[in-house]
């Protein structure tokens, strides 16, 4: 979505699903280090980029992380059962799905 310019339109989705409290993570943009090959072609650099997704959501507080791209959601719902966290990613069309 980054690449199509894509960007205040499912912010605003989710800030209209009703009892859903919406966290802006710290650096939401950053890159989650999936990028198709790009995690099996470098993938020390990759897992850097994961945790750092994986602390921002962690110093939000929040208990879900919603992504537009099916790739992040399973790369960083890897790292977050690899860690034994709580926490989970989830694709934006689940959340809207269920609203």
């Amino acid at each position: 979505m980054r690449g199509l310019g894509v960007d205040r339109q499912p912010r605003a989705l989710l800030a209209a699903v009703h009892g859903a409290d919406f966290v802006e993570l710290p650096n939401t943009a950053d890159c989650c280090g999936f990028g198709g090959v790009f995690s099996v072609e470098h993938p020390e650099i990759s897992a850097a980029m994961l945790q750092r997704k994986i602390s921002n959501l962690e110093k939000s507080g929040a208990p879900v992380l919603v992504s537009c791209d099916a790739g992040c959601v399973t790369h960083i719902n890897g790292g977050l059962h690899r860690q034994h966290k709580t926490q989970r990613a989830v694709h934006i069309a689940e959340v809207l799905d269920h609203a």
